[in-house]
């Protein structure tokens, strides 16, 4: 898939922005696939974690404006959709998600990276969404994810504002939780990753369920004793509870 290159490593999976040459810009192509790749991930129950990263230098410098002007005009409705489908198929996968920012992350990618659980940043990572600047509104749910991370007024200030700010920032409003160093973004995501992939399959599964169910107002603390018990009988989970009361012993 040449826009999307996807690694599967023990536990997890891969998916790199593979347009270097543009940053990394998001074309309708590039998103389709990505929704394409989302809806296979939905059903695969071997991978718990899923990184979403960009090739190169940068994440992503965010739409490609002139590859949507040419297909809004054959295909306006769909093509001005596509990025709202793309980020709600990210939002939705069962797997843990986590997006390793370095270099630009502009725009529409700034709301692809707000649709992962997780989001960490090299010390280089620079962040804008120009969206006013350039006449056009912030989509693809843009703005609930902001919201929802950095709170109304700090999201009102990164919108309405157009301004750039650096992963420092980033990690003060709350958009990221971690700042590396740009030479150490790989080797920190990879232990990141082998921290959450190490954890047993089933309460990985409950809480990202709990996650998606606390974003959709759907959440209902009364299910947590259903899931304790489920934790309880499952073999992997129960093997690990053992171990760990026997550490503390």
């Amino acid at each position: 898939m040449p826009n999307i290159e996807i690694e599967h490593e023990d536990g997890a999976i891969r998916l790199r922005l593979n347009r270097p040459a543009s940053l990394n810009s998001l074309t309708p192509d590039l998103l389709r696939a990505l929704i394409g790749v989302c809806e296979e991930l939905s059903d695969d129950m071997t991978a718990q974690v899923v990184v979403l990263e960009g090739a190169g230098a940068n994440f992503s410098s965010g739409a490609d404006l002139p590859a949507f002007n040419r297909e809004l005009v054959s295909t306006p409705l769909e093509t001005a959709d596509v990025g709202r489908k793309a980020t709600e198929a990210l939002a939705s996968l069962p797997q843990i998600t986590l997006a390793a920012i370095r270099g630009h992350c502009v725009g529409g990618a700034m709301v692809l990276a707000a649709a992962c659980d997780l989001r960490i940043a090299a010390d280089d990572a620079a962040f804008w969404i120009p969206e006013l600047d350039a006449g056009i509104p912030l989509a693809w749910g843009g703005w609930a994810h902001l919201v929802r991370l950095v709170g109304e007024t700090m999201a009102a200030d990164i919108v309405l504002g157009s301004e750039s700010f650096g992963a420092n920032k980033a990690r003060q409003a709350g958009f990221v939780s971690r700042v590396i160093p740009s030479d150490d973004l790989d080797s920190e995501t990879a232990r990141l990753v082998t921290r959450i992939t190490s954890k047993p399959d089933l309460p990985l599964r409950v809480a990202k369920r709990q996650l998606l169910a606390i974003r959709s107002g759907t959440f209902d603390a009364s299910a947590d004793a259903d899931a304790l018990l489920a934790a309880f009988n499952d073999p992997e989970a129960g093997e690990v509870l053992r171990a760990y009361t026997d550490r503390l012993r």
